[in-house]
């Protein structure tokens, strides 16, 4: 029987979609991040599931156990706290070794947090990176940054101002959409660059409530004090010297491969 990765709401609870009702009633398994939120939600719902416990503290321990109930027939279900499963949350072990052992995966499409905040940014999604939870260290986050396209993460609300701080010393061109408990009661989006939006969410006496998902508009990186070509003209220049198609060029810069794509993406859009 199926592996059934099912979308959960991220606030209200309408987005969940028919089918991932039918699914939930259905199945014989309900794997949970957290057996209690999910077990509220299916109270709401009025489904009286199989529930067991499968998150990250155990995910490894009971990967085997939900493997041999899929090989002997059981269907499974996993959902995660609230959106999509394996998108910042556990799940991927289990789809991977699912799909190794020729078990079929289904995807039960729905609410994601990261593709919700997009979608309202008024950002390019071409291309964008999406990081999770940043690390705990600026230094790292400075270093996984990408320059020149949107970048998108999570952010918990104890540290979601400091966060925009450094958005503020390091990045201040870059612009921001963040958004605040998204569907739910109390949504809130701030705008702006990091300074205005750091300003407006220190105003808010509440700001330290709810989950945030930051949305960044980051701009293409400076030219350092050696005035190098930019990653365009590099990439002309190697297609024109070389002979060579753009993917060619693309591999033979040494720089990030994201912003290398990034590049490519804005020197086609020159050159149209």
């Amino acid at each position: 029987m199926p592996l059934y990765i099912v979308a959960s709401p991220i606030g209200n609870i309408d987005e969940i979609s028919p089918r991932a009702l039918q699914i939930l009633e259905e199945v014989d398994i309900i794997a949970a991040e957290d057996t209690r939120n999910t077990g509220l939600l299916l109270s709401r719902l009025g489904i009286n599931g199989k529930l067991t416990a499968y998150h990250k503290f155990n995910e490894k321990a009971k990967q085997a156990s939900l493997l041999e109930k899929l090989q002997a027939g059981q269907s499974v279900a996993l959902v995660s706290d609230a959106g999509t499963p394996c998108i910042s949350d556990p799940g991927y072990l289990l789809v991977k070794a699912a799909a190794e052992e020729g078990i079929d995966v289904i995807g039960v499409s729905g609410p994601c947090a990261a593709i919700s905040a997009l979608s309202v940014s008024g950002f390019p999604a071409e291309p964008f990176t999406f990081l999770g939870f940043l690390p705990r260290k600026n230094g790292a986050i400075l270093e996984i940054i990408p320059h020149g396209q949107t970048v998108i993460f999570y952010e918990s609300p104890k540290r979601v101002a400091a966060t925009m701080r450094l958005f503020a010393e390091h990045f201040p061109e870059s612009s921001i959409c963040l958004c605040n408990d998204l569907t739910k009661k109390f949504e809130k989006i701030y705008r702006g660059s990091p300074k205005e939006v750091l300003e407006e969410l220190e105003a808010n006496p509440h700001f330290e409530k709810g989950e945030y998902t930051c949305v960044v508009n980051m701009p293409a990186k400076q030219l350092e004090a050696d005035d190098s070509p930019c990653l365009e003209s590099q990439l002309l220049d190697v297609m024109i010297k070389s002979g060579c198609s753009m993917k060619e060029a693309i591999k033979a810069l040494d720089h990030p491969k994201n912003e290398v794509y990034a590049a490519s993406l804005r020197l086609k859009e020159l050159l149209r």
